[in-house]
């Protein structure tokens, strides 16, 4: 899964529990109780971190939208312009709305984003604001911030456009509010993350790959049939320093193999064994920490598994053709604008035309499309014409897929997680067809603690 989206998850342990079909709920919009914000500080007074994050979550899951003329109340009353700088004044219990530019004032700079803690903002004070709530992979190179970001989107998550780079790229500060009441940084990584999905054993049952970040160790989760999942086994370790994790048959050998970006931005392929565990793994490139949300298909259905990803900077979607020996060729332009769309994967074969399809989030709206596939290299008509199949996604993180019920049929997993939480672990079975928000049927819970 990406960097450029995840994610504060999950507990040191994932505790995989029974399937049970989670009635009323369904893909048209995964339901949250607003967070009942902790009103133990005074207007301008000291403050914790998780009051920060709370007050924050508050007006996430009250969905108020972004303004810079309107203004909304905080858990107390106490009202607050609900635009990018506001937000942050409202996180942080200030008296007033302040701006991107007189936010520094009641808070000082760090020297670099490794000093970050959740509850402290980013800061270009010509442009916009963040507040920021942990690194949404492990080896820290994206930020999980919250923020009001423009006009027509509410309060939200992100966990995958800030990355380092971007961060840097776009004047981008680090500073602390002068009365936060924690002076070390609060432990953000924990549970599951980078979750990769597919059938790793070769049994017919898709499986679930995952690091756990409070120890680097690569896991693998055994699908067991009906979409749920079995005791999981350790299969690697030092993997918080990968990201971007993603399956494909990529070396031709007929076992699911991994994709893996390190974080010097080396591309690397682990070959599948053919019973969750992997291979010494082959170079596959290097620059790739400039791209982001890759995803693993065969575009072209030559029986090679292809690479698609976002390029950061200029947001156009790339496909890399895959040569079946670990490595991939020249890359081809398949789409543009799409820096606006995060947790990119492909759940197979959707609409069983036979051909492989893209399922991506809108991050404004929080939106779930799906892009089907042509079968081919078309440029900007490899894929067709997105239909969205979801809302309210803005609350998941982790997407990952593959047919985890065995029907024949993709589907999509997720984990719906608060910022600060562990999260409960969602299967969303594909009905055979693209047919808008009925093409994701009732969610299945197969996970808590993610």
């Amino acid at each position: 899964m990406s960097k450029f989206t995840g994610t504060l998850k999950k507990s040191a342990v994932a505790t995989l529990v029974a399937a049970a079909v989670i009635s009323g709920v369904s893909i048209a919009g995964p339901t949250v109780t607003p967070a009942a914000a902790a009103a133990t500080s005074s207007v301008g007074g000291t403050i914790t971190t998780a009051e920060v994050l709370s007050r924050a979550q508050n007006w996430v899951d009250r969905g108020i939208p972004y303004s810079q003329s309107a203004y909304a109340t905080d858990v107390q009353g106490r009202t607050y312009r609900q635009d990018c700088s506001g937000f942050v004044s409202m996180a942080w219990h200030l008296n007033t709305s302040l701006t991107t530019w007189s936010l520094p004032q009641v808070s000082h700079q760090l020297s670099t984003y490794d000093d970050l803690q959740p509850g402290d903002m980013l800061d270009n004070i010509d442009e916009h604001v963040v507040l920021f709530a942990g690194w949404a992979d492990s080896g820290h190179t994206t930020a999980r911030i919250m923020e009001e970001a423009h006009t027509g989107t509410n309060a939200r998550i992100d966990s995958s456009y800030y990355t380092k780079s971007r961060l840097s790229s776009g004047g981008f500060k680090a500073y602390r509010y002068n009365h936060i009441s924690e002076s070390t940084p609060t432990p953000t990584d924990a549970g599951m993350t980078n979750l990769a999905g597919g059938d790793f054993s070769g049994d017919g049952k898709a499986d679930v790959i995952a690091v756990e970040a409070s120890s680097g160790k690569l896991f693998y989760y055994p699908g067991i049939g009906g979409g749920s999942l079995g005791a999981r086994v350790q299969v690697g370790t030092g993997w918080d320093t990968m990201s971007e994790l993603t399956s494909g048959n990529f070396t031709g050998t007929g076992n699911l193999d991994l994709a893996a970006v390190d974080s010097d931005g080396v591309l690397w392929i682990y070959p599948g064994n053919g019973n969750g565990t992997f291979g010494t793994r082959i170079k596959a490139g290097t620059g790739w920490d400039s791209m982001h949300d890759l995803a693993g298909l065969d575009l072209n259905k030559d029986g090679k598994s292809d690479l698609v990803a976002v390029d950061s900077a200029t947001g156009k979607l790339y496909a890399y053709p895959g040569t079946g020996n670990g490595q991939f060729g020249a890359r081809v332009e398949i789409g543009s604008g799409w820096n606006a769309m995060d947790q990119i994967v492909s759940p197979g074969d959707l609409n069983k035309d036979g051909k492989p399809d893209l399922v991506a989030r809108d991050v404004a709206t929080g939106n779930l499309y799906v892009y089907p596939g042509a079968g081919v290299f078309k440029g900007d008509d490899t894929l067709g014409a997105r239909v969205q199949i979801g809302s309210g996604w803005s609350a998941m993180t982790n997407l990952v897929s593959g047919d985890f019920n065995g029907d024949g049929v993709g589907d999509v997993d997720a984990v719906q997680a608060k910022a600060g939480s562990t999260g409960t672990f969602y299967s969303y079975p594909g009905t055979g067809a693209i047919n808008g928000m009925n093409t994701l049927g009732d969610r299945v819970q197969i996970g808590t603690g993610w």
